[in-house]
């Protein structure tokens, strides 16, 4: 049958239109579930970094809320419990995919939260509920902010808060994740990935041991304090996490900054402590009952930890090349060196106080250096967050994160080494770099 050239021409536009319309639904459902997706990753970013910036909060010299928490399961269950409460604002899109949330708490919400798990909760006698009203003071701030960022990926960042994950979007329905390497990574070789993640799993497994080190065996010894009671138990000590089991990885998209989780079991510590105690301490202080009581402290199976890591230096200049430019200082293991002594050194207790002394000596060094760091020609850290204090609990909680050593003691004085991966500061200050070029 013949048709005319308007029939046909009719015809052709509805076929086209009738091919276009299944690709046209596809190309929105994708980008409904990348929505879906970017806004995910921001909620759990969010509420990372206000449980960091919690967690990173100073009580007294030597004490931080990351060390109260680590009391007993029933505060850090109270706690996550609370960060888990907060609510988050609503989402920005940006057309390149990338989703941010606001989240923010008041000071006075988080005192008060720390009085009622401390009153519930501890059992020990280093904290008490007038060091959570110095938290007025060390904050310099009514409120805690903090912003998440998120692309459209489906797996989040590790070390989330208990029970965040059932507060966050869900994956979108029919999601099926194939695994990629986001795009910044392309820009190294694949070796350089692996380094990177190596190194991340180190620094996991030094923190795992400093949170570890922080468990109490009575109401006034730590594992820490064991552990220092002879060289032999010192050295061997670190072989509690050799073996420990990675349970997660997440590489930044916008970073050459990869993050991996590694945990141990308590029964292997228990096991361990109790090996170290039966062979090489003589003292009297700590008795295998004690370290059984971990358990009851501890109350759940796995300890684990949250490390970071970058490509060596020489990749990383490889990249630059290739248009990423991240500052040099990135890549470099940050470490201060502090000293203390007291008049009466020759005691338990003399070297103790000396300790703190040095290890608050330490952690002052170190804010200096963070302080100083340049992340663009003529700013450096402090400048920028001196323009944007909103982040300042943020630089503040990296640093309380610090792992520290042993103390040495020589001549009457101690000696404490503390260090940080460089690049934990500059996933905090680059996030806020985006937000505010974002913002205009």
């Amino acid at each position: 049958m013949f048709r005319s050239h308007r029939e046909i021409l009719a015809l052709t536009v509805l076929a086209g239109l009738v091919w276009a319309c299944p690709l046209w639904a596809q190309n929105a459902a994708t980008e409904a579930q990348n929505k879906l997706l970017a806004k995910r990753a921001a909620e759990a970013d969010c509420y990372r970094k206000l449980a960091e910036s919690v967690y990173g909060m100073r009580l007294t010299a030597d004490t931080y809320v990351r060390d109260f928490v680590t009391e007993s399961d029933e505060i850090k269950s109270g706690v996550d419990a609370f960060i888990k409460g907060i609510r988050l604002g609503p989402p920005r899109y940006y057309d390149d995919g990338v989703c941010e949330i606001d989240g923010e708490v008041t000071v006075e919400k988080i005192i008060t939260t720390l009085k009622e798990v401390h009153t519930a909760h501890y059992k020990g006698n280093k904290v008490t509920t007038t060091d959570f009203e110095q938290l007025r003071e060390s904050v310099k701030s009514d409120v805690i902010k903090a912003t998440g960022s998120g692309a459209p990926r489906p797996e989040l960042p590790p070390d989330l808060p208990t029970g965040v994950e059932s507060m966050i979007t869900p994956l979108p329905q029919g999601y099926s994740p194939t695994l990629s390497v986001p795009p910044i990574w392309k820009t190294i070789s694949p070796q350089g990935r692996l380094l990177a993640e190596r190194a991340a799993q180190l620094d996991a497994s030094r923190k795992l041991l400093e949170q570890i080190k922080g468990l109490r065996l009575t109401s006034d010894t730590l594992v820490r304090d064991f552990i220092t009671e002879s060289d032999e138990i010192r050295t061997r000590a670190e072989g509690i996490v050799v073996g420990a089991a990675q349970v997660g990885k997440y590489l930044h998209t916008d970073d050459l900054i990869i993050e991996v989780t590694m945990e141990v079991p308590v029964e292997k510590l228990v096991t361990t402590i109790k090996e170290l105690h039966s062979q090489h301490y003589h003292g009297n202080k700590v008795t295998t009952t004690d370290i059984e009581h971990i358990k009851q402290t501890v109350k759940r199976d796995m300890i684990r930890a949250t490390g970071s890591g970058v490509p060596r230096p020489e990749m990383i200049s490889q990249a630059s090349s290739a248009g990423y430019q991240p500052p040099a200082w990135m890549a470099k293991n940050m470490e201060a060196t502090g000293q203390g002594t007291d008049p009466a050194m020759d005691t338990a207790q003399g070297k103790l106080k000396a300790a703190r002394a040095a290890y608050a000596d330490a952690m002052r060094k170190l804010a200096e250096q963070v302080y100083g760091l340049q992340i663009q020609s003529g700013t450096t850290v402090r400048d920028f967050v001196t323009q944007h204090d909103e982040i300042m609990t943020q630089v503040e909680a990296v640093v309380a994160g610090a792992v520290s050593s042993e103390a040495t003691f020589e001549g009457g004085v101690a000696t404490v080494t503390v260090s940080i991966p460089a690049a934990d500061v500059w996933s905090v200050v680059h996030e806020h770099m985006k937000i505010v070029q974002r913002r205009g």
